[in-house]
């Protein structure tokens, strides 16, 4: 049986396919071109709320202070060198569609180490991540180019932003009010509703798109092309027309409802005490910091290829960094489907790694859902050491197998 035609068949058995969690249809004749496909989500972020500690500094850990980041032109040969061609896949992945993103949330910040080298996946939900531990270096691997421009995006408007309703109300392509935003003690509701009074029209998409392209060309040195341009305005133009109120959406026709970016960012952790990159100040702060320095580097690069992960470990290695989390989403049914899964295990096994070094895991509810699945989700977000990972030698039998073997979340 064919990749896609055992993809169609999971499909059908299960009643659902989609990308980030569940393979909501067919892939695409483009996405067929690619031996294997890298799942893209996201979320919202981490962070407790304004009046206590934030879950990225609870930790007993202190992060060590950053030292310079990056030269623009460094940053612009690092992405040049490491990453792989385009390829397609079946969803765009704007935004998450993992509601159980903060799972996690209070198990990571206590669990990983601060100081070292963030590797993901997919667009926002990573900032979550990268609040909650602290890394020194971030390295967002997808196999679409148009997740790498989509992060760019991202970069140029928290470089941008002169507070969080001002990076929201840039990525959305709404004029920004100085005068009434809520300050840095505000709550993220009181941030999100700022960013609603503004007007978005055609004129404010074009000149605030048009500052935010230059940056990345200009202030980066990045050289986009025409379909780079074109991609880059579909994106934006995908956060202008929905706003707050944005969905994950496929590329073909799908009755699933998906959460928009407003429920993402104003998730909580099953406690309760964290929240999203949004969520205060300091966890924006944090994340902007990074990338003023750029210190978050997006890559274009399939998890089982021979190029983009295989000169990443060497990169990692060859400047002393050492993996403390890897946000790997769901990509990993992909691989088990794709038969590459040999090069997953020799790509992982090829990073640099300590023994606290973590997998971040999202399971997707296909018909079997996950003992720690928790209520009103169709996802669940686990931990696992990547220690555990490397000692087994056989493939897994199933996604739900990996997303429990050793898995480390607790409710």
């Amino acid at each position: 049986m064919t990749t896609t035609r055992a993809i169609t068949a999971i499909a059908l058995l299960l009643g659902c396919s989609n990308l980030a969690g569940c393979l909501e249809t067919e892939p695409t004749a483009a996405s067929r071109r690619s031996p294997t496909a890298t799942a893209t989500t996201s979320a919202s972020a981490a962070v407790k709320p304004t009046s206590q500690p934030s879950a990225a500094t609870s930790s007993s850990q202190s992060a060590p202070a950053l030292d310079p980041g990056m030269s623009a032109t460094k940053y612009r040969a690092l992405i040049e060198k490491l990453s792989e061609p385009d390829a397609a896949f079946f969803s765009d992945n704007f935004i998450s569609n993992e509601t159980s993103y903060l799972q996690v949330a209070k198990l990571l910040g206590d669990r990983a180490r601060r100081g070292g080298t963030y590797l993901g996946v997919g667009p926002e939900q990573n900032f979550t991540y990268i609040a909650l531990t602290q890394p020194r270096f971030a390295y967002i691997i997808d196999i679409r180019r148009g997740n790498m421009i989509l992060q760019l995006l991202y970069k140029a408007a928290f470089d941008v932003a002169s507070s969080r309703s001002h990076f929201l109300s840039l990525l959305t392509a709404r004029p920004y009010q100085s005068a009434g935003d809520p300050g840095a003690d505000a709550g993220l509701e009181q941030v999100m509703k700022h960013v609603d009074k503004g007007s978005a029209s055609e004129d404010s998409y074009r000149s605030i798109h048009t500052r935010l392209r230059e940056r990345i060309e200009k202030t980066y040195g990045i050289e986009l092309d025409d379909g780079d341009r074109r991609t880059l305005r579909r994106a934006h133009r995908a956060f202008f027309k929905g706003g707050l109120d944005i969905r994950f959406k496929l590329k073909e026709k799908s009755y699933r409802k998906y959460p928009n970016l407003r429920e993402l960012l104003s998730a909580r952790s099953p406690d309760k005490e964290t929240g999203g990159f949004l969520a205060t100040e300091k966890a924006f702060r944090f994340v902007q910091k990074m990338q003023r320095e750029n210190r978050i580097v997006p890559l274009v690069g399939d998890f089982a290829g021979d190029r983009a992960m295989v000169e990443l470990a060497k990169h990692l290695h060859d400047t002393s960094q050492v993996v403390s989390s890897f946000y790997v989403s769901n990509v990993e049914q992909y691989l088990m489907l794709n038969g590459v899964w040999w090069k997953w295990q020799r790509n992982v096994a090829a990073l640099p790694i300590d023994k606290r070094s973590l997998f971040i895991r999202a399971y997707l509810n296909q018909g079997r859902a996950h003992p720690k699945q928790l209520e009103g989700h169709r996802t669940a977000t686990t931990l696992q050491l990547i220690e555990t990972f490397n000692a087994r030698k056989k493939p897994y039998p199933s996604m739900l197998a990996l997303a429990s073997d050793g898995e480390l979340a607790k409710l």
